[in-house]
């Protein structure tokens, strides 16, 4: 192999090195030295030195996480329940969300899920459960964790009990 067929392959190692591709539905942040930039990019390429810095990305897609659970009624019985919970990161709080909550923000969501259900359930008989009302205790719970979980950078669309 030649000389400079070895410093092209060397050059463009090093250039691969130092982009990262942000696709669609995600939000990439440059964190130079541990600290996150305030440029905030949401598509394409992003040029970054990789002795220093790294690319953090992070969906703003709308994430389905369905639990089972066992969930109190009025009356001390427990429902067993499958629930999905759809939410997203707000683009414009990725930073906010990275920050102060982590990349590992599931656990905050199931856990705030968790407690503003049994709040709301155990305010309800076990039949309503099954029956028109549910979709008043999945409003309910909604808005319990959009008003926790809004200021931290996090929409709640819908929290469907099944």
């Amino acid at each position: 192999m030649s000389r400079k067929a070895v410093v092209a392959i060397v050059l463009m190692g090093a250039f691969l090195a130092s982009c990262a591709v942000i696709t669609p539905g995600q939000i990439g942040v440059k964190a130079r030295f541990g600290k996150l930039t305030n440029k905030m990019s949401s598509g394409g390429l992003i040029f970054y030195n990789p002795f220093t810095s790294s690319v953090i990305r992070v969906t703003t897609r709308t994430v389905n996480r369905e639990l089972t659970m066992n969930l109190p009624s009025k009356e001390g019985l427990t429902v067993r329940s499958e629930v999905s919970i759809l939410y997203r990161v707000k683009p414009t709080a990725v930073r906010t969300v990275i920050e102060d909550v982590g990349l590992n923000f599931d656990q905050i969501i199931t856990a705030v899920f968790r407690s503003a259900a049994s709040d709301v359930c155990s305010q309800y008989f076990a039949k309503d459960m099954h029956s028109g009302e549910r979709r008043g205790i999945e409003n309910r719970i909604n808005d319990l964790m959009n008003e926790y979980l809004g200021p931290r950078g996090f929409i709640i669309e819908a929290v469907l009990l099944k």
